[in-house]
């Protein structure tokens, strides 16, 4: 073997440079897009297709698509949790959604129609998994718009106003709190990788 060539072969099974991973350029690129392309879409519902409106709409979708890079820098949007991948995953919500709402509305329709209402209401605090940041956002939301219950985040955990203190709610609140972080793509604080 040439000495050039052992050389060369030292140097490629080297150890690797030091310092953190470059970050490839298409991933706060592509985050921007997925942005760009939901926002302009809801400029274009809420007008209601009106094409003198699309010149204003284009600048406030693009202005609202670059702030978070603004806010956070490129190095704190990882191409994973772009927001177009998020929006494609969102669907998977939906079953679950639908089932609990309807368990929820057949649970309080019977306690408004019985003649004594034997409501129990409570606060109930649910220990949160999930990273602070939108996904802990859409699960206060989805459980808000589930029938007769009202939450809020308060920290590290979930402030849930239930009207039946005497059921239990945790298995139902941690399934849904699986399911979104599903949709951002993220694993839960605690949970087994």
């Amino acid at each position: 073997m040439p000495p050039d060539a052992a050389a060369q072969t030292h140097t490629e099974t080297g150890p690797p440079p030091a310092g953190p991973p470059a970050m490839h350029w298409s991933a706060p690129l592509l985050a921007v897009a997925g942005r760009f392309v939901v926002f302009l879409f809801l400029w274009w519902l809420l007008t209601g297709g009106r094409t003198d409106a699309w010149l204003f709409g284009a600048g406030s979708a693009a202005a609202a698509a670059v702030l978070p890079l603004l806010v956070e820098g490129p190095a704190a949007t990882p191409a994973r949790s772009a927001l177009l991948p998020t929006l494609l995953r969102l669907p998977l919500l939906v079953p679950l959604f639908l089932w609990e709402s309807l368990k929820g509305g057949v649970d309080v329709s019977l306690l408004a129609l019985r003649p004594r209402m034997p409501l129990a209401p409570a606060l109930l605090d649910y220990p949160l998994r999930l990273s602070p940041g939108p996904a802990p956002v859409l699960l206060a939301s989805l459980v808000s718009l589930m029938p007769g219950t009202l939450a809020v985040i308060d920290g590290d955990r979930l402030r849930v106003h239930v009207l039946d203190a005497t059921r239990s709610y945790d298995d139902d609140l941690a399934r849904l709190e699986r399911r979104v972080a599903q949709v951002f793509g993220i694993k839960l604080n605690g949970a087994p990788s």
